[in-house]
């Protein structure tokens, strides 16, 4: 067994109820490595030849809860969740930070795979070699902090009362889902702690549609050795010190951007992407450390970043909503695409989203598309039930918690911005999938490309095997080294330049002599490869075809109407020419 993994998975059948332990060679794990990859070596090997007829929701479907092999030793540990995605029908690896990563590799093991479906709501506990599927009937219908607070409550207290010791039980590693879980909205997240989640796949609706509220982990054992202790030290150091140093992102996180995207780079959401642009200061992340700051460096075990912050709404009429401090995206996609330019309001809908257990993404994207629809006339306040106007947060937030339950028009949207589209289209006898502003299923990163001046490129959304993705978009020449962070499975803000010295760690941790270049020629394109056959056979309810849907969202394709790059919008030509490029490369 090379170093850094525990050697062995969970696999827990929720139908039969059924335990057992399951190991993956040597080679798999060289070839696969972890996490995303490692997810698509899983899935395709058991329902690849079915793949077309597994219903994402339906009991074949499988869970899965990934380590990697540098997981605890980087900075930054994160738990990456597959399984066939209720928004693409195709494979999506999303991580989520947090300690159960490490409490899972503490208790003796890299992963767990969940089969089958419960016959009433559960949790599965995991401590050490103790594994049981528990009664979750008095967590179902809590949101995220109720959650958390209950299952704390009642793992310490029997920890506390079965092995009391001098000093406190730290609490367990928790990743579970919310009422938009529960009700398997196809753009729940699965999260951990009560601020992060899981949510580009819609991997909340999985495990809602196997009564599974959460999985809670233990460990008391050590971490698996590493391969070289000292140089691991010696890297860690550097790691650390380089991340120290990095002070914009210590001192706001990605929560910098939701001025400077829009007004330096006018590439971000603005009413549902009808604008990339605006110069509304009062949104930049100032005014945010002003007005709604609680507390400061907040970070993830061992993780010297820190780039999270806790912020509430302190005064007013949306007093008392707290979450963390929205990042660029949820300052984004719960702000400005909503017409919101105040951090009290952005703040407040972040945290309804978070509470319910949404990707703060897809519900942004949604609630966006669903306003200007009614902006247009398109949806009524007949279909709705009440205005949805730009800027009303209030109503936002009436209209997640409508989604999140799966009522009156909440139903439709709950099947994600895509799904939506097309069903709307259909009541109103309109095409309306131009202002869907998604790929494959899933709702583009808040980053535009129209203006040319943000990261992404032409095709990046359009040939990313994880649709709209803004973490692992396709570059070129391919892959992206966001899918190896995916597989390692380690924290992408804690990365360091040059890159080699990655590479390095995680031969000093695995023991192996693997290069960039092993995973840019070969290991990989082997998992984008995967990924891409899953997305093409799709099914059972949507397939994409790749001459129409390997595309960037039409309205890119429009200009922009107002900032410097007014007039500005994506090249077709341009875009056709770079996705043949990016084919060619793979083969």
């Amino acid at each position: 067994m090379p170093r850094g993994y525990a050697g062995k998975f969970l696999e827990i059948d929720l139908t039969n109820e059924k335990i057992k332990e399951t190991r993956f060679s040597d080679e798999i794990l060289k070839q696969y490595i972890g996490g995303r990859a490692l997810a698509c070596k899983i899935l395709w090997d058991r329902l690849g030849a079915k793949w077309e007829m597994i219903g994402p929701l339906g009991p074949e479907n499988l869970l899965l809860a990934l380590t990697g092999p540098m997981t605890g030793f980087y900075p930054g540990p994160r738990i990456c969740i597959s399984g066939k995605s209720p928004q693409s029908n195709g494979i999506v690896g999303s991580t989520v930070g947090g300690e159960f990563a490490i409490e899972l590799k503490c208790a003796g093991y890299d992963g767990v795979i969940v089969t089958g479906r419960a016959q009433h709501p559960v949790y599965i506990f995991i401590m050490d070699e103790k594994v049981e599927i528990r009664d979750a009937r008095h967590l179902w219908g809590k949101d995220g902090k109720q959650s958390i607070r209950l299952i704390n409550k009642e793992i310490i207290a029997e920890l506390e009362s079965e092995r009391p010791r001098k000093r406190m039980w730290r609490e367990p590693g928790i990743i579970y889902i919310g009422p938009a879980g529960e009700n398997m909205s196809r753009i729940a997240a699965v999260e951990q702690k009560w601020t992060h989640g899981a949510g580009y796949g819609g991997y909340g609706a999985v495990m809602g549609s196997k009564n599974l509220k959460a999985i809670v982990a233990k460990g008391t054992g050590p971490l698996p050795d590493p391969k070289d202790y000292e140089k691991v030290k010696e890297l860690l150091k550097k790691v650390v010190e380089y991340r120290l140093m990095q002070d914009s992102m210590r001192r706001w996180g990605t929560g910098s951007g939701g001025y400077a995207v829009g007004a330096e780079m006018s590439s971000e959401p603005v009413r549902n992407w009808q604008e990339e642009w605006h110069d509304k200061k009062e949104f930049g992340v100032d005014a945010f450390e002003r007005r709604v700051w609680l507390k400061r460096y907040w970070g993830d075990y061992g993780c010297p970043t820190t780039c999270l912050k806790v912020a509430a709404v302190l005064r007013g009429p949306l007093k008392g909503a707290i979450t963390d401090n929205p990042d660029y995206e949820l300052q984004a996609y719960l702000g400005t695409n909503l017409g919101i330019f105040k951090p009290e309001e952005n703040v407040y809908i972040a945290s309804i989203s978070d509470d319910l257990g949404f990707c703060g993404i897809q519900l942004g994207n949604v609630m966006g598309f669903a306003a200007e629809l009614y902006e247009r006339g398109i949806l009524t306040k007949e279909d709705l039930g009440f205005e949805l106007k730009w800027g009303d947060a209030r109503t936002f937030g009436r209209l997640a918690q409508m989604i999140a339950r799966r009522e009156g028009i909440g139903d439709i949207l709950a099947e994600g911005t895509y799904r939506a589209a097309l069903k709307i289209g259909e009541m109103k006898g309109l095409d309306v999938t131009k202002y869907a502003v998604q790929v494959k299923g899933i709702a583009v990163g808040a980053h535009g490309i129209r203006s040319g001046l943000d990261y992404p490129s032409p095709i990046a959304y359009a040939c990313n095997v994880q649709g709209g993705d803004h973490t692992s978009v396709a570059e070129f020449p391919p892959p992206d080294f966001m899918g190896f962070m995916d597989s390692a499975v380690i924290c992408a803000f804690n990365s360091i330049r040059p890159r080699e010295i990655i590479w390095e760690f995680f031969n000093a941790v695995t023991g192996w002599n693997m290069s960039m270049e092993d995973w840019n020629k070969t290991i990989g394109p082997r998992m984008l490869a995967i990924q891409r056959a899953a997305l093409l056979i799709g099914g059972p309810d949507l397939g994409w075809d790749p001459r129409v849907d390997d595309d960037n969202p039409p309205r890119f394709y429009e200009t922009l109407p107002s900032g410097p790059k007014a007039g500005q919008a994506g090249d077709r030509k341009e875009v056709q020419k770079k996705k043949r490029e990016w084919f060619s490369y793979l083969g």
